[in-house]
């Protein structure tokens, strides 16, 4: 049973609810979004982050979080790329108060409800090993 399969979308929701979004980093693994050599897998970072009193770790865990999410859109062609893929969209949208965070809420919810769309019409099919 392959989770990519457009027949299993159902289950992604799921996931997506259990975990409150957490299985994006499952999601993925599985379409095959990680580098080798990128920052994230250098292990040294995340100990200077959580040495550093946890909070560098936790700024380090959400854009390592906003990245996977951005990658798994563009893997299944999520329309608004010109949008959501440059960082400095998030990055403004965190900086400005009241409208910026209304944004960003908005961004989120956007390019995960469309990821699942894009799992219910069987994009991810063509990343099945």
């Amino acid at each position: 049973m392959s989770l990519l399969k457009k027949s299993n979308w159902w289950l992604w929701i799921l996931f997506y609810l259990g975990t409150a979004g957490v299985s994006v980093f499952f999601l993925g693994a599985l379409l095959n979004v990680y580098q080798k050599n990128a920052w994230y897998t250098k292990w040294y970072y995340w100990v200077l982050g959580i040495i550093l009193f946890f909070f560098p770790a936790s700024i380090m865990l959400v854009i390592f979080y906003l990245q996977t999410l951005v990658s798994v859109c563009k893997k299944l062609n999520v329309p608004g790329t010109e949008l959501y893929a440059y960082p400095y969209v998030w990055i403004l949208s965190i900086i400005i108060p009241v409208i910026g965070w209304a944004f960003l809420i908005i961004l989120l919810i956007y390019v995960h409800i469309w990821s699942l769309v894009k799992l219910y019409q069987g994009k991810g099919e063509k990343y099945i090993k």
